[in-house]
Order: structure tokens, then sequence, then C-alpha cells
């Protein structure tokens, strides 16, 4: 068996994951793992089965992956070919791999042996796709660490971000990127610095008000948006009961369409990733909004039937909403439609509009 280990959506939305399955599994079974939540949308389009989603790092699910195969192939496709090939150098030095791994950078399509002793079918398969082989870039540094500390502070970089890009920890924005190389820097479980990016107050407000992070294992990506490139979304129905609160972290809400008739969203960039993804489950959403999206996420779909509530400020009305409707429970069983004249009724002088889809 030969695992192949994705990430992001591109390499779905480009349909070069399914070009990869379709060749691979020719010479031998496959064992495909997601790493981590950016691409599953993307999956869900691509149409494609049995793509196992691992909720961790991708050093992580490599590690996991080496432990029962002996052929792995990272499959990505990065901003630039010089930040793909990056992103794959990085999570092997993190996992601390020696054994055989190539990876497929879809973006330039290459492929590079990252170890030795790789399966020469494999290789001759990739070749005859017109897929090049390519030597490890030589800007690559090997030798940096990523993760340090010092005077009881925790460092972490990242070498793979675009100026202007968006800075998001955990799923959530916290900065713009100044410079390619970004320096987080966290005392405890509080993050204090982060260097070459424009930070975001209300970001890192979020995360202290979720109880902080942990800088070596928490999830850190920049990206101009959720999804580069240009996708068709595909509709999957489900039949929930519950209506779900969620407040942060839009992408980790894939575990819940099949318990869930409807959502309650705070914050623009939330309301946007979760109504975009919950439109492939044709669930609708209640967003509440103040109007200082970033967007991030363009061209979000939304579900017929959702609302959103433009309020002076989203966080204080989101938690009055929390507390007096949804009891501080995460779910409620409510009337969508009598939930929607409910928190109109308690908006009051806080509501600025109302928009109805």
């Amino acid at each position: 068996m030969i695992g192949l280990l994705f990430h992001g959506p591109e390499v779905f939305d480009s349909m070069w994951a399914k070009k990869i399955i379709n060749t691979i599994k020719k010479i031998d079974s496959v064992k495909c793992v997601l790493a981590g939540t950016m691409g599953r949308t993307a999956v869900i389009d691509s149409g494609l089965e049995n793509i196992e989603f691992w909720d961790e790092m991708p050093s992580n699910c490599l590690s996991r992956m080496a432990l029962n195969l002996k052929d792995i192939i990272i499959v990505n496709y990065g901003k630039t070919l010089h930040s793909g090939l990056t992103f794959g150098n990085m999570i092997i030095k993190r996992a601390g791999l020696k054994i055989p791994i190539l990876q497929i950078e879809c973006s330039h399509p290459c492929f590079v042996e990252w170890n030795d002793n790789n399966n020469p079918v494999i290789i001759s398969i990739l070749q005859k796709m017109g897929i090049k082989q390519k030597k490890p870039h030589k800007q690559i540094d090997t030798d940096s660490p990523l993760v340090w500390k010092k005077n009881k502070k925790t460092y972490r970089k990242i070498t793979t971000a675009n100026i202007n890009d968006f800075v998001l920890v955990d799923g959530i924005i916290v900065g713009t990127a100044l410079k390619t190389e970004i320096v987080f820097v966290s005392k405890g479980k509080h993050l204090i610095e982060i260097q070459g990016a424009q930070i975001k107050e209300h970001g890192i407000e979020k995360l202290e008000r979720f109880g902080g992070i942990d800088l070596e294992t928490i999830k850190l990506t920049t990206s101009s948006f959720l999804r580069r490139t240009e996708h068709i979304p595909r509709i999957k129905k489900t039949n929930g009961t519950k209506i779900t609160f969620i407040d942060h972290a839009g992408m980790y809400v894939y575990n819940l369409t099949n318990d869930t008739k409807g959502i309650v969203t705070v914050g623009d960039d939330t309301t946007s990733i979760v109504g975009d993804i919950m439109y492939r489950f044709q669930i609708p959403v209640i967003g509440i909004i103040d109007g200082d999206e970033d967007i991030i996420h363009k061209k979000a779909h939304i579900t017929p039937g959702s609302m959103k509530l433009t309020v002076k400020a989203d966080d204080i009305f989101g938690l009055k909403v929390f507390r007096e409707i949804f009891n501080n429970k995460k779910n409620i069983a409510m009337d969508f439609k009598v939930l929607k004249d409910q928190i109109i009724k308690i908006a009051k002088n806080d509501l600025v509009k109302i928009q109805h889809y």
C-alpha cells in the first residue's frame, strides 16, 4: 500500500489529486489522508471518496502514516514552487523521518526525493505522467530551528508567507504578513508577539478568550484566501435536529453536519467560512457580525433561509445570545425561525441592519 498525504484545497481544485490517485492505484492500493482542515471543503467539492480526514499537523500525519506504510508521497500545491518545497522539507524535518519519502509539488509540476531509496516503480510512473524530477531546493534551510525556547518564551517561525497574506492561528485571523518569514512568540499560553506581521488585536483577544495556545503544536498558516482556485460547490443534504452556536475557528464545523439543522455564528469571517461550508449541506446560518470582515473567503456561499445581523459589537452581542437563548450551551433544540425571531427581539438598540437570504 502506498500512502498519499494531501495538504490544502488547491491540489483538489486543480484536479491533481484525482489524477495522482488514479495513477498510483495502477501499481498498488492507496491510503489517502488529508492533513488539517483547510482542504476539507475542496475534498467534498471534488467528489473523491475514501479520503481520510486527520485533524492534525502534517508532520504528525506523516509520522502516523510511517508506522504502517513503506512508501509515502506528499502531494501539495504551494503558493509558489519554493514555498511548496519548503513546506515538504519542514514537515519531514518536524517528523524526524529517514524513510523514503517523495513529494509531488503540483504548483509547478515536479517531484522531489527527500530521502534515498524511493520505490523506482513510483518514480517511473511519475515520469511517464510527465512530472519531472527536481533536486531539493538549495535555498531551503534545513538547519535553522523552527521552534525554540529562550528566556521562558517559546518561538516558532514559518517561512512560506507572502506579503499581505492573512496570518491565522487555529483558524483565527491574528494579523497580516509584512514579511515572508514570520516568528510567533508566546509566554505560557499567551501569544505576546508576532514578528513580521501587522497584528489584529481582535484575533489575539479571541485566542485569549478561548484559553490561549500551545505555540509548539497549534495550527499556524498564512493565506491570501481560503480557496485560491476556482471551484463548484457540491451539495450533500443532511437531516440534523439541533442548532449549534459557534463563535470562532469556523473551519472546524465539518463534524457537526450530521446532527445540525442550523448554526449561529459570531464574527464576520467566521460567518463567511461557516456559511460557505454549511452551504454544501444546505444548513442555514444566523450570522452575528459587525462589518469588520477581512475578506479571507471570496465568493462565499450561504444557504437560503440564512440571516445576517449587523450589530454594534458582534462579540458582546454574541455572548448575550449564548447566555440568554442558548443558556450557555453549545447546542439547543428549537425551531430555526423561532430562533431568528428571538435573536432579533433581544437585539434592540444593538441592531444596525438585517439581511435575509
